[in-house]
């Protein structure tokens, strides 16, 4: 969020304005870069954040700016999965601007951060494929659930595999009973990603890929 000099918060259209500006002069150098924003809430503030989240994409992606509008990728909801509340707490609302809002001529992509648990009883991953989820961050949770598995295949969803941060939250000892080296061999698609790497302290995904690639045996046909 932006804010003006009177601490006032900017309007959400006038930050996108102001990121437009920052791509189109990184282009100049950069020609190749891209940049896309999956808008994210956070459960733990509640219903009515999540909604303005919502808002801000519709807003972004109607915009009659078409290079204002093609900034916009998604949307996405964080926080511990334990402590807050679950994703059907607010499918309604999602359905309801799912239907209401196009993105590259489809339904408002959704990218849910979900399954960081080891409690079976968590039903976020299940929420978040029924609302059609194209990639899942962490998804550490699906290895309990072989008929998810085969939806995450079927629709070609992607698993965003975070590592070191599984290790150093206590979600695994050892990266070496980490399920995706279980997952991988089930034909689930998975990236290695970094997670909060300001909070742990490290750039990059380097030291993902070198523990990864350590623990799970990956060749570098796999890496490709």
């Amino acid at each position: 969020m932006l804010f003006d000099d009177d601490k006032k918060q900017v309007p959400f259209i006038d930050e996108l304005r102001f990121i437009r500006e920052i791509v189109d002069e990184l282009q100049k150098k950069t020609p190749h870069f891209e940049f896309k924003l999956v808008l994210t809430g956070l459960k733990i503030v509640g219903q009515s954040h999540i909604t303005k989240m919502l808002r801000h994409i519709k807003e972004g992606a109607s915009s009659e700016d078409k290079r204002l509008a093609e900034l916009i990728a998604g949307f996405d909801m964080v926080n511990e999965e334990d402590f807050t509340p679950e994703i059907s707490a607010f499918a309604q609302d999602i359905v309801s601007f799912k239907n209401d809002i196009t993105i590259d001529d489809q339904q408002m992509p959704c990218f849910f951060h979900c399954g960081e648990t080891h409690d079976r009883n968590s039903h976020n991953l299940h929420d978040a494929i029924t609302l059609g989820t194209k990639r899942i961050g962490h998804g550490f949770q699906l290895f309990l659930f072989p008929h998810l598995q085969d939806l995450v295949k079927e629709r070609d969803i992607c698993i965003e595999s975070c590592p070191l941060s599984n290790m150093v939250l206590g979600y695994t000892k050892d990266l070496r009973t980490h399920p995706i080296n279980y997952l991988m061999t089930r034909g689930v698609q998975f990236s290695i990603s970094s997670d909060d790497p300001g909070l742990f302290g490290y750039e990059g995904v380097t030291l993902d890929y070198v523990y990864a690639t350590g623990a799970w045996e990956l060749s570098i046909r796999d890496l490709k």
